[in-house]
């Protein structure tokens, strides 16, 4: 299940987001942003809703796996969105997203 899993980007990532109006507009989510998945779309394009500094953004499952390492040890505490603001725990490892 991907609910849940925590990844750093590697690269930024191309993502997009709902503006005030609701309409939709693509956005960049920057290198070292921590995203957590939040919930996968009912289309068939792999797409997956995650959050990143407080704001969902949806993105390809593939630009995930190939541009992010996953954060190991799950908690259900918030967290910061952002890597810098996380102090990573000693039994936490980072592993590679490719093959989720």
């Amino acid at each position: 299940m991907l609910i849940g899993r925590r990844f750093k980007l590697r690269e930024p990532v191309i993502a997009t987001a709902l503006d005030d109006d609701g309409n939709r507009v693509a956005s960049m989510v920057p290198t070292s942003s921590v995203i957590e998945i939040i919930s996968r779309t009912a289309s068939g394009l792999r797409i997956l809703d995650v959050l990143c500094n407080g704001q969902v953004f949806s993105m390809f499952e593939s630009d995930i796996a190939e541009r992010g390492d996953e954060l190991c040890g799950q908690t259900t505490e918030p967290r910061p969105a952002r890597i810098e603001d996380y102090a990573r725990k000693q039994t936490e490892k980072v592993r590679w997203a490719a093959g989720f």
